[in-house]
């Protein structure tokens, strides 16, 4: 679906665990071509390419992928996207150890092993960076907790937020981070306020999608915290 001016919304369903994931990636335009705001699972090139295609995009029209933190739905597949179109890299500082492969994923276990083929992180951001795209600024929003360099993107002109998992969204209602899935919580609940803090009346959410939600309901989720 079309968020704002150039900016898709994508659903991607992968097998995972061996059951069907849903996820929600992000493609914006740019005057350089698509970015992408994550891109999926391992093995999940072919499905991420059918989204686009649905959205009447290319894959091979994507310059560069912002990853938004290292979880293998969301960057599980980024070197395959950059064997197949060749992209610019671009994450949080602290997320880039962990995508270049010097650190453990931060949710891998002995019981549960996860890893992420390297990569080369080209362009380190930490918050207050600004992409030029066909809805106005996009602005990089420091939202760690779910991860150590979780961010977020903020569209002023649109008033939309793209929240990856700072927030989500269950049975078609904008809540805040999962307990399950956030090692950091209380820090998590901190970008939470963060994000309270921005003007935005819609979100979109890495699981979920979109909701008619703003930054009236963030400050809702903080009071009833």
């Amino acid at each position: 679906m079309e968020l704002a001016s150039g900016v898709y919304g994508l659903t991607v369903e992968s097998d995972f665990d061996g059951r069907t994931l849903e996820i929600h990636p992000v493609a914006v335009e740019t005057p350089r071509g698509l970015l992408l705001l994550d891109v999926g699972l391992p093995e999940c090139v072919p499905d991420l390419r059918a989204a686009l295609d649905e959205e009447g995009l290319s894959l091979d029209d994507v310059w560069a992928v912002v990853v938004t933190h290292q979880d293998l739905d969301h960057a599980g597949c980024l070197a395959e996207v950059i064997e197949a179109v060749g992209v610019v890299v671009v994450t949080h500082e602290d997320e880039a150890p962990y995508l270049e492969g010097d650190r453990a994923l931060v949710k891998s276990t002995d019981d549960r092993p996860m890893k992420l083929a390297p990569v080369i992180v080209d362009l380190q951001v930490v918050g207050g960076e600004t992409f030029a795209t066909s809805a106005g600024p996009m602005r990089v929003v420091e939202t760690p907790g779910h991860a150590p360099g979780h961010t977020s993107y903020h569209f002023p002109d649109a008033e939309l937020l793209v929240s990856a998992d700072a927030l989500n969204v269950v049975d078609g209602e904008l809540v805040g981070p999962r307990e399950d899935a956030t090692p950091d919580l209380d820090t998590a609940w901190g970008s939470v306020g963060r994000l309270a803090d921005l003007d935005f009346d819609e979100t979109f959410c890495f699981h979920g999608g979109y909701v008619d939600a703003g930054s009236e309901r963030v400050a809702e989720l903080l009071a009833e915290r």
